[in-house]
């Protein structure tokens, strides 16, 4: 648990203060909002979300009253606003469907200060997931040290680790999905010396091979099929480049990319010529939530690739794919035709009611996690129509994203807090597939988090529940390099 002590003591101190009478009387009255951290003005929450602690750079003191729209009343006063988790899920769900009233008063410049009070909306949608889990990882780029794969309680501050590299000779750790939101069927990736693919089904681990022979990269960005039978995954040789002349950081890009299909029982990999074309990049590969169709996204693979990388722009296309026998049917439908726009979309995610595509749309490539212009987009599978997400965007990049099963909510990385640091956003998705203003994602200090943390936040997902590995023995098998080779490739296509 990566709770930190320090929280503890602020925790305390926090409880002691807010039973004094050190609260402001005949307060100045300001006609501005209040300029808190994180920014939590009119966003949409779901009830049993961790409190929005938050505090105001400058402020020696906060005197914060929260008013029910329905009912209940919060009052806190120390040197952040620092909600009791109870007290917080109590008011919360008692105002579903209505809002929250938030008065700040802030003791700034010797003197108290009453700002114009703000709302938060509650959302009726329940969240209906225990948590996320996603990857930390130091923002650097060619190096990356320390990092792991951790699980969130979206209920409260609890964080604890699914698995850390410092246990397997710091190999990188990543590319981590569970089936659905059910912690029960999950695949992660490690990349090195003892690289491999982990598949955890029914309770079971099994740690393969991370390369075959016939796939000429690792088996990554993987996405299961709903029965439980599949998993597609991409192999990719990835490179990255630096910008020299540029407010551009890092480029990374793929030098070859396919997609192929895992038969999880009998280990067998299912090649297509169709999603693997010598001349195509194809990455990102997810089922629709019937299980009868794959979407991938794909680009026509150039010479040169370090020259030429803004040349390279994503279509999402789909294709049918007969669960019966793990074939793939049909013709190619391209369904987002971004090169048309002169525009790259990558990731597509659709969600659980099928009703919905969300992806990524960026200038050029494939990973847009430094395109400051990445922007979520949504398109209604029926009807066609896509259209960005501006109330969940930012100036910054958006990228990562996945949906709560119940496809109400989504949560998806963003930089817009300092353009170095990813962290995590969640936002509320409307009956119309439009979203409500985003959220961060709870922290029980922020600013004492946002001064220490070294972390950015990557890949996360929902999960309806704790993943339990049984981790001695995990690492004992990545450490021992004895993984288990998927059987030979069965091939398919021209």
């Amino acid at each position: 648990m990566r709770i930190r002590i320090t929280y503890l003591i602020s925790y305390l101190f926090c409880l002691f203060f807010s039973g004094c009478n050190n609260v402001p009387e005949s307060p100045e009255m300001s006609s501005n909002l209040p300029c808190i951290f994180p920014d939590y003005l009119g966003v949409t929450i779901p009830d049993g979300i961790a409190p929005l602690n938050f505090c105001i750079d400058g402020a020696d003191r906060l005197d914060v009253i929260v008013t029910g729209g329905k009912e209940g009343e919060l009052h806190v006063n120390g040197d952040y606003a620092c909600f009791d988790i109870d007290d917080w899920h109590a008011i919360t769900n008692r105002n579903r469907g209505d809002s929250l009233l938030v008065t700040v008063r802030a003791f700034q410049d010797k003197k108290w200060i009453q700002y114009k009070p703000f709302t938060i909306y509650v959302s009726e949608d329940s969240l209906g997931e225990w948590g996320v889990t996603y990857r930390l990882i130091p923002p650097g780029y060619e190096s990356y040290g320390l990092m792991g794969i951790y699980q969130r309680d979206l209920s409260n501050f609890e964080e604890t680790p699914i698995l850390e590299n410092s246990n397997i000779d710091g190999q990188c750790v990543n590319c981590h999905t569970p089936n659905c939101t059910n912690p029960e069927q999950f695949t992660m990736h490690v990349r090195g010396n003892n690289g491999a693919t982990v598949v955890r089904k029914d309770g079971q681990l099994e740690v393969l091979a991370a390369r075959n022979e016939e796939l000429g990269g690792s088996m990554v960005y993987p996405f299961w099929h709903p029965t439980g039978k599949y998993i597609a995954y991409s192999t990719n040789q990835t490179r990255q480049n630096f910008h020299q002349l540029s407010d551009l950081r890092v480029e990374v890009y793929d030098e070859t990319s396919d997609v192929i299909v895992y038969h999880v029982e009998s280990r067998e990999i299912i090649l297509d010529s169709i999603v693997s074309q010598k001349d195509r990049l194809e990455n990102y590969p997810v089922f629709s939530p019937d299980g009868k169709t794959l979407y991938y996204c794909e680009a026509q693979r150039v010479d040169s690739v370090w020259k030429t990388y803004q040349q390279i722009k994503y279509n999402i296309c789909r294709i049918g794919f007969n669960p019966n026998t793990g074939t793939l049917e049909g013709t190619v439908d391209t369904v987002v035709n971004a090169r048309s726009m002169g525009k790259s979309a990558v990731m597509p995610r659709v969600s659980y009611d099928g009703r919905y595509l969300l992806y990524t749309l960026c200038d050029y490539g494939c990973f847009p996690i430094w395109h400051p212009e990445a922007d979520l987009w949504m398109m209604n599978l029926e009807s066609g129509e896509s259209f960005p997400l501006d109330k969940a965007n930012s100036t910054d990049a958006e990228s990562f994203h996945n949906w709560s099963l119940n496809s109400r909510w989504i949560v998806f990385t963003s930089r817009r807090d300092d353009g170095l640091y990813t962290h995590l956003y969640l936002a509320h998705i409307r009956e119309d597939g439009r979203a409500d203003k985003a959220f961060c994602l709870p922290q029980y200090n922020p600013q004492e988090y946002d001064a220490e943390t070294i972390w950015s936040f990557n890949t996360p997902d929902f999960s309806i529940a704790p993943i339990c590995l049984e981790k001695k023995n995990l690492y004992n098998q990545i450490l021992s390099g004895k993984t288990a080779p998927p059987i030979r490739a069965t091939k398919h296509g021209s």
